[in-house]
Order: C-alpha cells, then sequence, then structure tokens
C-alpha cells in the first residue's frame, strides 16, 4: 500500500530547535489509548476544504520519489481517526511557547508565510500576498481576511504588530529574541530600551495590512520572518510582558490558529490536540493528536509503535532503524540533514587554531560513518559535496580529511599540553549517539589528546554551554548550514546577549556578515560569503563531522506523513493538516 522511498535529498538545517527533539529523558505515564492509527495526505498549498478527497490522484510523482513523505498509493484522503506521537514540543515539558523559542510550531499556530517543502521558495501562510519596496526595507503583508483563533476571534494586523513587540521586549523573555531578525526594524532597539511605546516600524494600515520598515536593508530578512509564530493579543490584554511567561495562556490554555487546538495538557504525560473546524485551509483530516511527554528515546517508544499503541515516532538511526524498516507494519519519512553533526569549540580555550585543526584531522569520519552508522545513514560533512551548487561556500575551502599525522604535527607546533584534559559535553544519549562519540574520543586519544565526555539532558547542557560557559567541546546540530546564519556567531552576538554560546569572535568577519546582509548586488554578496566561508572554516568556527540522513519511524498507516527539516528559523517542515489515516 504505502510507496517506501529511498532517494536523499539535500536540507538545510538548524541546531537549537533540534535540541527539542534530541533531549532523552524517562519514559512517560500511559496516555489516553489512541483510536486509531493515521495517515496523512498530500496537499501543499492551502485547499478550500482539507477534508474533501481530491477528485483526481492525490500525490504527485515527484512524491513518489522523495523519501520525506510517506504517500499510500491505494487510500484515498479521508476524515477521521487519532494519532499518538512520541513527540513532545519542549515548551509541553516544562517551559512555554514564547519562551522556548516561539517559532514554525505547524500544529498549533500559524505564521506570516511558509516554506515551500523544496526548501528554497517561500509561500503564502496567513500573509496571502506581499510587496517588498525597490529599496529593500519596506515590508507590506496582506493578511487573510479568514483567519481565525482557536477562540473565535479574527486574526488581524494588530496581532502581528503585538507578536512582534512582545517577542522583541526583553521583559518577555522570548528565545527566538535574539534568533529572529527583529533588531533590524526601524524603532525595535528604542522599544526594547524603554525610549517608545511601539516599535514605530511596524505599522497597522488596516486590519488586514501591516507594513514594516527596516532601519537598514537585510538579506535575511523575509525569509527570518516566516518562521514566527503569530500570537494572539487579546488573549494577553492586560498582561504585561514581564507576566507573560507565568500566564496559562503561554502553556496550558494556549490558543493558536493552526490546524490544532489544545483541549487537553496533563504535566509530564500528555497533551491533545484537536482538528479545528475553522482553520483557513479547511478542517484536518485528522480527528485528534495525542502527544505522549517523555518518550525520548527510542527504547522508550519504539515497542509501543511496534505494538500499534503509537503511530508517530520520532529519529531512528542505526540498527534500530534496520529494525523498523524490517518491519511490514512501519517504514522511515525524512532525508538528510544538510547541516552538520557539529562540535562547537570554546573558543576562549583555544587561542591557538592549529588545536581545532588537528582535531579535526584525527578522526577518521569515514570510518565512523561506515563502522557505526551503516550504510545510507550517513555521510562525511564536506561542504563541497553536500551541495555543488552552494553560493555561499568557497569552493576550495578546507576539508580537513583524515590524516593523523598532520594532527600530530599540529598540536607539536602548537605547544600543546598532552597532560591537559578537554571537556566534552553533549545532549545526545542514544546508544548510537554514545558509540560515535566514545570513536571520536579514541581517535583523539591515538594521537594523544585527553577527553572527557559527558553525556548530559538538554537543560544541563544549554546550562553548561550558555549560562556557565563550562566545556571545551560542545558537541550538537546543526552547524552553520546557511549564510543567513553567520550573524548568530558574531562578537556582539554572545551569550547572553544572543546564541554565540561558542565565544567566537573576529571582527573581520563580523564587518564581513554586517556587510553581506545589507549588500544588494548578488554577485559582491557571494564573494563576501566566499571570504566568510574561507576565515570560518580556517578558523575552525565549529568542527563539521557529519550529516545524518534523518528518518523518523511511523506507521505506514499514518499516510502523507511528512518529514524535512530545514534551517534553525524554518523548521521541520510537517504539513500535519494533511494527514490522513489509511484503516
Amino acid at each position: 500500500m504505502t510507496i517506501r522511498n529511498n532517494r536523499l535529498v539535500i536540507l538545510i538545517a538548524s541546531a537549537l530547535a533540534l535540541l527539542a527533539m534530541a533531549v532523552a529523558g524517562c519514559a512517560a505515564p500511559a496516555a489516553p489509548a489512541a483510536e486509531e492509527p493515521a495517515e496523512e495526505a498530500p496537499a501543499e498549498a492551502a485547499a478550500d476544504s482539507a477534508a474533501a478527497a481530491p477528485a483526481g490522484d492525490w500525490y504527485t510523482e515527484e512524491q513518489l520519489n522523495a523519501s520525506w513523505i510517506n504517500v499510500c498509493t491505494d487510500v484515498a484522503p479521508k476524515q477521521g481517526g487519532t494519532v499518538t506521537l512520541a513527540q513532545t514540543d519542549i515548551a509541553m515539558q516544562g517551559q512555554n511557547w514564547i519562551v522556548r523559542a516561539s517559532t514554525n510550531d505547524e500544529f498549533i499556530f500559524s505564521q506570516l508565510t511558509d516554506l515551500a517543502m523544496n526548501g528554497q521558495d517561500i509561500v503564502p501562510d496567513v500573509a496571502e500576498s506581499w510587496d517588498i519596496s525597490d529599496d529593500g526595507l519596506t515590508y507590506t503583508y496582506n493578511l487573510r481576511d479568514d483567519v481565525l483563533w482557536h477562540d473565535g476571534e479574527p486574526l488581524t494586523a494588530a496581532d502581528v504588530k503585538w507578536t512582534i513587540e512582545m517577542l522583541y521586549h526583553p521583559d518577555t523573555g522570548a528565545g527566538v529574541r535574539t534568533v529572529l531578525p527583529l533588531f533590524v526594524i526601524a524603532g525595535a532597539d528604542e522599544f526594547a530600551a524603554g525610549d517608545a511605546d511601539e516599535i514605530s516600524g511596524v505599522q497597522v494600515i488596516d486590519d488586514t495590512t501591516v507594513e514594516i520598515t527596516l532601519s537598514e536593508s537585510r538579506a535575511d530578512f523575509f525569509y527570518g520572518m516566516g518562521g514566527m509564530n503569530l500570537f494572539p493579543q487579546h488573549v494577553f490584554e492586560g498582561v504585561a510582558f514581564a507576566d507573560i511567561q507565568s500566564s496559562p495562556n503561554a502553556l496550558a490554555e494556549v490558543i493558536g490558529s493552526g490546524p490544532f487546538m489544545l483541549t487537553e495538557y496533563e504535566p509530564d504525560q500528555y497533551y491533545i490536540l484537536e482538528a479545528f473546524e475553522d482553520y483557513y485551509k479547511g478542517r484536518p483530516y485528522l480527528d485528534r493528536l495525542i502527544f505522549r511527554i517523555g518518550l525520548d528515546s527510542v527504547a522508550s517508544w519504539l515497542p509501543g509503535l511496534e505494538a500499534g499503541e503509537i503511530q508517530v515516532g520520532n529519529m531512528v538511526n542505526g540498527p534500530d532503524r534496520n529494525r523498523v524498516e524490517e518491519d511490514e507494519n512501519l517504514t522511515v519519512v525524512g532525508a538528510p540533514l544538510p547541516g552538520a553533526m557539529a562540535i562547537w569549540p570554546n573558543h576562549d580555550n583555544f587561542p591557538d587554531k592549529r588545536v581545532l585543526q588537528a582535531l579535526i584531522y584525527a578522526v577518521d569520519r569515514e570510518a565512523i560513518v561506515q563502522g557505526i552508522y551503516g550504510e545510507g545513514q550517513a555521510l562525511v560533512y564536506d561542504y563541497t559535496a553536500i551541495d555543488p551548487g552552494a553560493t555561499w561556500i568557497d569552493p576550495d575551502v578546507p576539508q580537513y580529511p583524515y590524516d593523523p599525522e598532520m594532527a600530530t604535527q599540529l598540536l607539536e607546533e602548537a605547544g600543546w599540553d598532552f597532560d591537559q584534559e578537554l571537556q566534552f559535553v553533549t545532549y545526545y544519549q542514544s546508544e548510537l549517539d554514545r558509540r560515535v562519540v566514545a570513536a571520536m574520543q579514541q581517535f583523539w586519544n591515538d594521537v594523544g589528546v585527553k577527553v572527557n565526555v559527558e553525556h548530559m539532558d538538554g537543560p544541563t547542557f544549554v546550562t553548561r554551554f550558555y549560562e556557565e560557559h563550562d566545556f571545551d567541546l560542545g558537541y550538537g546540530c546543526c552547524g552553520v548550514a546557511s549564510p543567513f546564519e553567520y550573524p548568530r556567531y558574531t562578537c556582539s552576538n554572545m551569550f547572553p546577549a544572543g546564541y554565540n554560546g561558542s565565544r567566537y569572535c573576529n571582527a573581520q568577519v563580523d564587518d564581513l556578515v554586517m556587510q553581506s546582509m545589507v549588500e544588494p548586488d548578488p554577485d559582491t554578496r557571494k564573494n563576501m560569503w566566499y571570504e566568510l566561508s574561507m576565515i570560518t572554516n580556517e578558523e575552525v568556527l565549529h568542527m563539521t563531522m557529519f550529516q545524518q540522513d534523518r528518518r523518523h519511524a511511523i506507521n505506514q498507516n499514518v499516510c502523507n506523513y511528512q518529514f524535512r527539516q530545514w534551517t534553525n528559523i524554518i523548521w521541520p517542515e510537517t504539513n500535519p493538516e494533511t494527514w490522513y489515516l489509511a484503516d
């Protein structure tokens, strides 16, 4: 019934957002029983009614040949059923929707724009059209007039303005504040400093038109703004920004405008989303989604997936993936990660770049790929090989192939103290990840570098990496996978001002980053990006190690389930309103 796909598709991925899915923990208490497994239907663009089955074929040839979608060829999209998922948003694990990220939740919330499944085109969402001035300073978003919040109130341009101001105000404490390009909006800094009552660059023209004016042109603004969840102003009426974190409407009673609405939440156990009948793209096919909290390790959810108690698992690799693929009732859906599993050095502790270069040369990444990940499940991360058509990477960028002799030479030239022990921290805790890290540890030991490894949960990692800055090497996802991510690693974005937790700082890089973001000429901007890629690779901003083939394990009855992981702002694309059940 289900077509399985093996074609690898090149993607772009993010770092911090993945943390929410990679955090390990203990098994959760039992959630309400699902009515039946689910399947998803295609449909990338908005339809008048998602629940109305297409008149003709419901899938395309591209989808049949893609690995990121589970196509059911003999069952047309239909309405009804419940799906239980071993996936939860970190907001439902003790944080809230505003603090944790506020970006691209495709279940409860909507955004101004969306990313097409090709990973390149920006397509309409709440904004049905837009106009950008010739000088790149003014963005006019024209909103749909039929978008409702889950409580029945209309979504208007005033909600867009309030969302931007709420997320950017420092009292709110939104983690996304330094990720979304809000700072470039005219008047944003004055508002944040308390010198203005509003962000002057965001103007409500009428209920369906919002105009955003920038203080300077930014090449990444339109792309970055597409990932911002929209929040209802009327729900937080009278609530100070400083009190939003503790507001019930930021978590247990959250209201969005997406395809599903929160109807039940049991902390540390589960939460339930039900189809929003008045969703502007049409009612979702599925009636209900049950998210189990705490099923973070493969061992905690795979038996339930095999038994049919869970229909959607999480990422699976190595022998566990082989186990899933051998089960006739299960399949894997996803595609390669264009970003890298990367090691972020504490640059304060590595004044000599030769030490960092040596650490990469010392690791036989190909041996780890072949011996641990297994065939087809990962590649050695090579910028030019992963994306040979990239317009932002100098083709001559250094790649650091396995060369233990070179590693030893560089360490000796740098005067490395071979009695020193490096502290390596990571939030990846699966058996496969532990084997990968242990292999790297052994390769470093072979050239005389001592490394102490600590696997930990996500919150502990965040504390060690960002707040305490107590590490030498931090391992995680996903490296710099787009030139629009460079601003995150400038001197001015060092934590806590931003997400530069590795404290990389180079004034020349800062200047190039800022110039490239405002440079209108594509060829000039490309040359700047080339120079950036060369400098940051030579100085080892981060060590790009592996490109994982990221797949979710699911029941084959979950038709049209989609999983494509993109960048830190817009990721992943899943289109849950199109999922449907085969049986």
